[in-house]
């Protein structure tokens, strides 16, 4: 019987995201309540790391804490995954930026952005948020549960689709809060809502082999999932250039499966020791 219970977490992360969103929607449209968007935002973004850590510790199975607290500190990396961690995604925005210059783009895309931040008139926020506090605080609960729970019952291939999908919901209820990056991705048009969904859906599997790939460790993907909002933010990317990136990500995920085919459709489950 497995220690993990995925169905749980993800009702509990996912339902509770979604209950908050209208409330944090809300604020965002009236000037007057914007004073409680970032309590808001704070505990929606915790909430897959309190989930998480509730269903570690809640469990009392040493195995499962142990476990976890050995992946929080595993911060020994090889230098080709630390370096596939740090330069994969500026390569990807860079490739995406050079082959949107076939398109008539300009090459001042290449420049540094003037603000880099994902959440307009946030200040300071609007740049610890995506690069530190979401990346930290969203891969204790992904990785340090959520994924897991999923790899107990599925082989890496099923389990990464399966979290994509479910990743790809979670991020849904921003595209209604003003002010945010995917606000304003509804507000450019239908294309581009689809484009996030889809890169959110690659990033997932390439996430995932990687976390594996490093034997798990959550200090890893928690510096992967900053890196990916820093090359995102860092450059005038143009929107167009960013489905130019999808694309990118969508042949890399392809190769990679494929060159590791085995790695992820080999019917092998993750298997913690169940001691009470």
């Amino acid at each position: 019987m497995s220690i993990y219970h995925p169905m749980w977490f993800y009702l509990i992360t996912i339902g509770a995201t979604f209950v908050l969103s209208p409330i944090a929607a809300y604020c965002s449209n009236h000037q007057s309540l914007q004073k409680f968007l970032f309590p808001l935002l704070l505990l929606a973004l915790s909430i897959p790391c309190i989930t998480a850590l509730s269903m570690i510790f809640g469990s009392r199975n040493e195995g499962l804490i142990t476990d976890f607290a050995h992946r929080l500190t595993l911060f020994k990396i090889s230098i080709p995954n630390l370096l596939f961690i740090l330069l994969f995604m500026p390569c990807v925005i860079y490739l995406a930026t050079g082959a949107s210059l076939l398109f008539g783009y300009s090459s001042e895309q290449f420049s540094l952005a003037k603000e880099i931040s994902a959440m307009k008139g946030w200040a300071i926020f609007g740049i610890l948020i995506p690069l530190v506090l979401a990346p930290l605080i969203e891969e204790l609960g992904w990785r340090g549960y959520g994924v897991d729970s999923l790899r107990a019952h599925f082989n890496l291939f099923n389990a990464s689709v399966l979290f994509g999908i479910l990743w790809a919901v979670w991020h849904l209820p921003p595209f209604f809060v003003k002010g945010f990056y995917q606000n304003g991705l509804w507000n450019l048009g239908i294309v581009y809502v689809i484009n996030f969904f889809v890169s959110v859906f690659v990033i997932a599997i390439l996430m995932n082999w990687i976390y594996y790939k490093t034997d798990r460790s959550i200090p890893a993907l928690v510096l992967f999932h900053a890196m990916l909002n820093f090359a995102s933010m860092v450059f005038k990317t143009q929107p167009f250039t960013k489905c130019i990136a999808t694309v990118i990500l969508c042949v890399s995920a392809v190769f990679i499966i494929t060159y590791d085919k085995k790695y992820f459709f080999k019917n092998s489950r993750l298997e913690i020791t169940s001691n009470r």
